[in-house]
């Protein structure tokens, strides 16, 4: 079964408006701070309609590696739609054994 997003009539996405987001990158995904973040995390300017998989390109985040995106304290697909000032965590995933 596949999983559709609905998205209200009502709701308007500005695809000419800019916005920020608060990213933090964990473990050995800080090599891919840009210059100026702290330790791991920064605020990045984004379209006002970017998608998780949107920022995660611009963020020259290889395709093929895999990663848990937990935006608000929630995880989300990589078709999520993010909004202004949303929190957005990256994680490799982890095993043991």
């Amino acid at each position: 079964m596949t999983a559709v997003r609905v998205i209200p009539r009502n709701s308007k996405i500005d695809k000419g408006s800019t916005m920020e987001v608060r990213i933090k990158l964990f473990g050995n995904l800080g090599h891919y701070l840009p210059e100026g973040g702290n330790r791991f995390s920064f605020t990045k300017s984004l379209q006002g309609s970017t998608t998780v998989q949107g920022m995660i390109q611009e963020l020259n985040l290889p395709a093929n590696l895999p990663i848990i995106v937990i935006v608000n304290g929630r995880r989300a697909g990589l078709d999520h739609i993010l909004k202004d000032q949303d929190d957005v965590n990256i994680f490799r995933p982890t095993g043991g054994g």
